[in-house]
């Protein structure tokens, strides 16, 4: 299961507070400003991924302060996360001599 966040930086404590929780922290779990993503809206990105239980768990409480994001603009916002990090994988092999 994956399921993604939209939280307001001002509640970036309480989101933290979250996400190192047990079971939650037991997710996959990635986070990235919008910015750093080239989006439209601001405020930092949560995705994530795993057990059904656990990311119900966790819907739970980050439904207290952040919004879930569905459908088209999750896909949006998932896209943008793998083009980041596939960008920044491709970054760190160069350094060390990857093609």
């Amino acid at each position: 299961m994956k399921i993604v966040f939209k939280v307001d930086e001002s509640e970036s404590s309480k989101l933290k507070e979250v996400l190192d929780e047990d079971p939650v922290s037991r997710l996959s779990i990635t986070q990235k400003n919008s910015e750093a993503l080239e989006l439209d809206s601001e405020g930092v990105f949560v995705v994530l991924e795993g057990n059904e239980d656990i990311c119900k768990e966790a819907r739970e409480k980050l439904s207290e302060f952040a919004k879930e994001i569905e459908e088209k603009e999750k896909e949006e916002v998932v896209e943008a996360l793998e083009t980041v990090e596939q960008e920044a994988a491709e970054g760190f092999g160069s350094i060390f001599g990857g093609d």
